[in-house]
């Protein structure tokens, strides 16, 4: 969306760098510093840092997005190779063919030269999380994916989760 448009006119995009805190052995503070991380990136709003990127191409003619495009996809692949991103999704049950869905797993784009796109979404009371990997960067992906399912159980078994 662009400043000033309602917040029901459509996505908006925005990009943020933060370290995660690997090393940290406690679930519930893994997830606050990465909390704490992201609330500071969004305060500081999607002009600054990794975010300004999608902003400015909003502003360049066509000709120099053919010509950029190639550059800052080169420029994103030494920063980072993970992509973690949350899907928002209706509230409401969704059915397909007559019959309702018990589960949706939500799935990024993985962007040539990335290793691994994680997409999170909560349907039905659950979280669900959808894994693209590449196979030679990650070759244990389904050791990757039963590694999710055991922190998001360790997460939701702790006092206090919702």
């Amino acid at each position: 969306r662009r400043p000033g448009q309602p917040a029901g006119s459509g996505n908006r995009l925005s990009a943020y760098l933060l370290e995660l805190p690997v090393a940290e052995p406690d679930p519930r503070m893994r997830l606050a510093a990465v909390r704490e991380a992201m609330d500071r990136n969004k305060a500081a709003g999607p002009a600054r840092g990794a975010g300004a990127v999608a902003l400015l191409a909003d502003q360049l003619p066509p000709l120099a997005h053919r010509f950029g495009a190639p550059l800052a996809g080169g420029a994103a692949r030494m920063l980072f190779d993970l992509l973690v991103t949350s899907v928002p999704l209706p509230r409401a049950a969704l059915s397909l063919g007559g019959r309702p869905l018990r589960e949706l797993y939500p799935m990024a784009p993985l962007a040539r030269g990335q290793s691994l796109a994680v997409a999170l979404s909560t349907y039905g009371g659950r979280v669900h999380a959808g894994l693209v990997a590449d196979g030679e960067a990650v070759p244990d992906v389904g050791r990757l994916a039963a590694a999710l399912g055991e922190e998001l159980a360790a997460l939701d078994g702790l006092p206090g989760a919702a």
